[in-house]
């Protein structure tokens, strides 16, 4: 599933607020995923709570990537 732009967009600033971190949107022909630069405690269960008030899921496939169902 493909997250809206201005949903990742809204995800990407209040990562950038709260983390300090700069969340990166990858968006290819294959589908959509997330990565960040450095792992940061906390930050993976803060993405998906903000996710499911969104009705969508974070996958995390390891530290600092994850994709959204």
């Amino acid at each position: 599933m493909v997250l809206k732009l201005q949903d990742a967009a809204k995800l990407k600033e209040y990562i950038r607020e709260k983390y300090n971190q700069e969340l990166h949107l990858h968006d290819t022909c294959s589908g959509q995923y997330f990565t960040f630069d450095t792992k940061i405690k906390g930050i993976d269960k803060d993405i998906k709570n903000y996710l499911k008030k969104i009705g969508k899921t974070a996958i995390f496939n390891d530290d600092t990537s994850f994709t959204v169902e």
